[in-house]
């Protein structure tokens, strides 16, 4: 079991290695030489500030970093830079560009060693490209907006580009700004607004949600029902019962309401009430069951170092029946953490096993109920090449 857990991380290893040819090039000398070839090629400087145990750094560094278009963008103009924080003269620069999160992303001026433009986060591709735009365009940097917001100066137009870019570099407590751009007359029928609205405010505690929702056919006929749809299943992902059910019809609302039922049952410890919902959920017709798979890896995540070790050895079992379930019916290629999941299910329901004389039920043995009958990475609709 434990050469499946290491095969799995060897693979992710490998794979991350090959990716990273085409993905950011990064310069491994001292910061001296850095900014001397900066000046040499007449590129701005990008440094990731990270540390070794940052999660989001160790994300951003293995499926961001490595991409293609991320690479052209950053090799192009900048000489790139991994420094780690707490080491070595990473130490100063964290302090002299006033580093107190990670990832932070710093892009400097390499003539005078000024900062010119600051991020951070853990993001998707395209907020990181944006990032590097803010850096090459001076109306478009941190600073800028940062010192013309400060002013108290600007109309509508900049504070639609001040959000948009407070969001795009790490920043999400924006609605403040928000609120205050529909009381300088912003209309949420805007198309500009209903895009930003989209893109910056999450969740449901805003009166955004309720105003699409008592307005729900106006919003449908200017955006299309799928986009409204998409939103307020979004904001309503973690709303209360109530909140959401006051809502109108939306597809995903039934969706909303049944994952909110489970999360209920899980948070109360109601694990065999828990089960048998998961049960019929994943009967259910009226769920997207991908989109439910995914959600439910999170709740079948076998950890012994957390509190599964306080689960009797029964109701670890159950759980390690639908971590296989996920495992099961799970095929993005690319997502390798519900197979690293039901390898460490199965091995410490093994260890619990032998150290309690307890016989493993039969169910583990059995193929899942529901869903794919073979394991493999392969998706069910993918048929296999003909034999020649």
């Amino acid at each position: 079991m434990k050469k499946l857990v290491f095969s799995l991380f060897f693979i992710a290893i490998l794979l991350s290695a090959t990716a990273q040819e085409s993905g950011i090039r990064f310069f491994h000398g001292s910061w001296d030489e850095a900014v001397a070839l900066a000046k040499k090629e007449k590129k701005k400087i990008f440094i990731d500030f990270f540390t070794e145990w940052c999660g989001p750094c160790l994300n951003m560094a293995l499926t961001v970093f490595p991409l293609p278009e991320v690479g052209e963008v950053y090799n192009k103009n900048f000489v790139c830079l991994k420094i780690d924080a707490e080491k070595g003269e990473g130490r100063e620069l964290a302090k002299k560009y006033g580093i107190h999160s990670y990832p932070s992303y710093i892009f400097v001026n390499p003539k005078t060693e000024t900062l010119i433009h600051r991020s951070g986060g853990n993001k998707p591709a395209a907020d990181f490209i944006a990032d590097a735009e803010g850096a090459l365009d001076p109306k478009l940097s941190s600073v800028y907006l940062t010192e013309k917001y400060k002013s108290g100066k600007y109309d509508s137009d900049f504070l639609i580009d001040y959000i948009h870019r407070q969001k795009v570099s790490g920043n999400r407590n924006v609605q403040k700004d928000f609120d205050k751009l529909i009381e300088m007359g912003g209309k949420l029928t805007d198309p500009k607004i209903w895009e930003l609205y989209v893109e910056c405010i999450g969740g449901y505690n805003n009166p955004y949600v309720k105003k699409v929702a008592d307005h729900y056919d106006e919003f449908v006929r200017l955006f299309g029902k799928e986009a409204v749809d998409a939103k307020l299943t979004e904001a309503t992902a973690y709303a209360p019962t109530a909140f959401t059910e006051s809502l109108p019809e939306f597809e995903g609302k039934y969706y909303n309401l049944k994952m909110a039922e489970l999360t209920g049952l899980f948070r109360q410890n109601k694990y065999d009430e828990a089960w048998d919902l998961v049960d019929r959920l994943a009967q259910d017709k009226n769920i997207d069951q991908a989109k439910f798979v995914k959600a439910l890896s999170f709740y079948t995540r076998v950890n012994p170092d957390y509190n599964d070790n306080e689960l009797t050895f029964e109701q670890l079992a159950k759980k390690v029946k639908y971590t296989k379930y996920v495992a099961y019916n799970m095929y993005d290629r690319d997502e390798a953490m519900p197979h690293y999941y039901y390898a460490t299910a199965l091995e410490y329901l093994i260890k619990r096993a032998q150290e309690e004389g307890k016989q493993i039920p039969a169910y583990i043995y059995e193929t899942p109920q529901y869903g794919k009958e073979k394991y493999d990475m392969r998706h069910p609709l993918l048929k296999q090449k003909p034999k020649r």
